[in-house]
Parts: C-alpha cells; structure tokens; sequence
C-alpha cells in the first residue's frame, strides 16, 4: 500500500470534506491565493536576503501602510522603500491598495501568507497559504514510510505506525519530551 493510498483510504473514512490535504482544498485554494510569477526564484531568494524587503513584507501583513510609514518602520528613506515597493511588487508578493478611511493615500500589503522553498535539481519557491500543521505533516510523510494508519472518528484520534532508524527514534524521543515540557510550562 502506497503513502497516497494510507492517506486517501484515511480521508474516505472521514466526514470531513475539503480537508486541508485532498484535491478539493488545493482546487477551491488556488484560485484564491496569490502565486508569484513563474521564473522568480533567484529574485525572490534575492530579495528575501534584503532586510529592508523582509521588514516590508512583514510590516505589510499586519496591515497595510503607506510609504512614508513603510519608512519610518524600516528606518530608510522614502526612495528606498519605494525601490523595495517595486521590486516586491513586480515579484507578486505585495500589492497597491487603499484604506476605506483615506482612500486618497496609496497603500501596500502583502498578498501572500507563506512562501516554501523546495530544493532539488534547482530550487524552486512557492507562494501560498501558511498551513504549518499540514506542512509538518507532509513533511513527516515524505520523511517516514508510514506502514498503517487507521482514524478513530468516535474518540477523533489518529494512530499511525512507521518503522524508524534507531538514531531517528532517539531524535524523534528527545523531540517529544522536549515538545511536552515546553507545553507544560
């Protein structure tokens, strides 16, 4: 039995639909989340390494500002923010808006949730949404050979079995006590 076939035979069992890891979310997503032009990824990898643009990008997801207050945020010139502004914007991941309240000021924020980067032959980045849970959980199924997984829709628990490298199992123990007692405290 394939990962694909343990995890389709899991969301068949389930009343749940359009769940985060089946056909039907990523279909009904992407038509709704931006992605960044094809071609960028040695741009965007560039201007993720620019701390200003990172600065931009972040202080654009809590809300949208201007560029005067892009400015005194970063602590750079208004001509700098606007470069950044720019170069972000042609990359897809901020664009132009205005706020209900001034709508004669020009606005920025960004208009993507998370981006990933997958390495390769070549690296690629993809823009969309940040789902951390089932970012883990797709790395933890790439990562491992999940040999049986069963859901128990009465108790809503997942039990899952996979055979583990000694190391692994180490790394997975020490991981989890140290998981638990952060969580404690």
């Amino acid at each position: 039995m394939t990962r694909r076939d343990i995890v389709d035979d899991v969301l068949s069992s389930s009343d749940e639909l359009d769940g985060p890891l089946t056909d039907e979310s990523v279909t009904a997503t992407e038509g709704s989340v931006p992605t960044v032009p094809q071609n960028t990824d040695e741009e965007l990898l560039d201007a993720l390494g620019d701390e200003v643009s990172r600065d931009v990008i972040r202080a654009c997801k809590q809300n949208p500002m201007t560029a005067e207050q892009l400015a005194e945020n970063c602590g750079v010139s208004e001509s700098t923010i606007y470069r950044r502004l720019e170069m972000l914007s042609s990359l897809g991941l901020v664009e132009r808006t205005q706020r209900v309240e001034s709508p004669s000021k020009t606005c920025y924020e960004t208009v993507v949730d998370g981006l990933s980067i997958h390495i390769g032959e070549t690296l690629r980045v993809e823009a969309g949404a940040s789902d951390y849970v089932v970012n883990a959980m797709r790395t933890l199924l790439t990562a491992i050979d999940v040999q049986q997984l069963s859901y128990d829709r009465s108790s809503n628990t997942v039990d899952a079995r996979f055979e583990l490298e000694p190391h692994l199992l180490d790394a997975l123990v020490e991981l989890y006590v140290r998981d638990t007692s952060s969580r404690e405290q």
